[in-house]
């Protein structure tokens, strides 16, 4: 009995520090938009901090608020090494979408995660093809906030 309790323990223990290791040294942080509900137009430059290990990927994506489940990458933000900001331009939709809520997602994903992103923001940049896409696992909660877009200037 007391091995299986060791092992259980240390299995634990494993994954435990294993998921620690995973989403160490991830601080995201949104900074503009600056609150909830804040009215947009047709963009903005979305801002904030962020400490990443090598590696991985910050990227800002956008979402009408009743599209569940799928989201538009926007770009990479590319993080200032001294300074730790960084800022992307987002899109929220079209004339059609104003009165609408959308989310602005701030994540974090692996190599592989930032590969599918980038490959649809290349194709859709060359295509116009811009339908939003369920997006990769992200390596830590995204940091999220609502806006409402009022106008399409």
């Amino acid at each position: 009995m007391n091995k299986i309790a060791t092992a259980f323990a240390l299995t634990f223990f494993l994954a435990f520090a294993s998921f620690g290791a995973h989403a160490q040294g991830l601080i995201v942080k949104l900074t503009d938009p600056s609150r909830e509900d804040l009215p947009v137009g047709k963009g903005m430059t979305v801002t904030g901090t962020a400490t990443i290990p090598n590696g991985y990927h910050l990227w800002v994506l956008v979402r009408r608020s009743d599209f569940d489940g799928v989201w538009w990458p926007q770009g990479e933000g590319k993080i200032d090494p001294i300074t730790k900001q960084w800022r992307v331009g987002v899109t929220f939709g079209t004339e059609d979408d104003i009165s609408w809520d959308f989310q602005v997602a701030a994540a974090v994903f692996n190599a592989e995660g930032h590969i599918i992103l980038d490959e649809y923001r290349k194709r859709a940049l060359k295509t116009g093809d811009w339908k939003p896409i369920e997006i990769p696992e992200t390596e830590s909660p995204p940091q999220i906030i609502k806006v409402k877009k009022i106008s399409h200037r």
